[in-house]
């Protein structure tokens, strides 16, 4: 069985205010192009295969929630509430002094590595796209394609 303390932790990297804040910032351009009214590009997993990747219509699913509309936040993706978490924990992780943001870094490494949460979650959302993908293709395909 493995052991999630053996694994290096995603969290402990909000140690460093520089990583966090290029994270963040990777994020913002499309959240910004749908609060424009806009189309993030296509996803080209979906494009090449026909099959939607993992994270098709989480861009859009978080932008939702974000607005409030969690109703049809969760009928794009499931997985939206866990990265309107991961992009407050980054914005935190930005924004706190050094000393609150290390001990704040820590709690979460510490919590990651005896939970394994984020392999959990990883595990996890393969298991929710590989649902959508068998059981609901033709309807996930028209959900992202609009």
């Amino acid at each position: 069985m493995l052991n999630p303390s053996s694994f290096p932790t995603v969290l402990s990297l909000l140690r460093d205010r520089k990583f966090s804040f290029i994270a963040l910032l990777a994020s913002a351009p499309l959240l910004l192009v749908f609060a424009n009214g806009g189309v993030a590009w296509p996803c080209p997993f979906l494009h090449l295969t026909g099959i939607p990747c993992p994270g098709c219509g989480l861009t859009r699913a978080t932008y939702l929630l974000l607005q409030g509309d969690v109703k049809n936040s969760l009928t794009f993706h499931a997985f939206s509430p866990v990265v309107v978490l991961g992009l407050g924990i980054l914005t935190s992780s930005v924004l706190l002094p050094e000393r609150p943001r290390a001990r704040w870094a820590e709690h979460l490494a510490k919590i990651e590595r005896k939970t394994g949460i984020v392999i959990l979650l990883l595990v996890a959302m393969i298991l929710y796209w590989l649902g959508r993908v068998i059981f609901l293709n033709s309807t996930f395909v028209q959900l992202i394609q609009g």
